[in-house]
């Protein structure tokens, strides 16, 4: 899919890259583009980088409305699970690996 350089930039705004534009093959991931509203995104598998909210219809916001829904909810999300988990006084992940590696060893020997 042929994608114009102005509308790559409001992509680009959107949070797309350039290995994004690739993924562009008019079916499965597309865009439409508007005078006043600018660009909106059809991606209903999130295969590309776009990390906000697409409806169920696979439509992103348009550009100009600054969609932020879901990283606005998300904000502090990481940090906040972090602090739990020290909180809560059990081990961080890479220490339950290794717990379960030094318990078990090596996977099983195929017969």
């Amino acid at each position: 899919m042929i994608i114009e350089e102005k509308h790559k930039a409001l992509l680009k705004e959107l949070g797309l890259t350039e290995e994004d534009f690739e993924k562009f093959d008019g079916k499965f991931v597309s865009y439409e583009y508007d005078e006043q509203k600018g660009v909106r995104l059809y991606d209903p598998y999130y295969t590309t980088s776009y990390n906000e909210y697409i409806g169920v219809d696979g439509w992103s916001a348009w550009s100009s409305e600054k969609d932020t829904f879901m990283s606005d909810i998300l904000k502090g999300a990481k940090e906040r699970a972090r602090l739990t988990e020290e909180k809560s006084g059990q081990a961080p992940q890479d220490e339950i690996v290794e717990a379960l590696k030094k318990k078990f060893g090596q996977k099983p020997q195929k017969d």
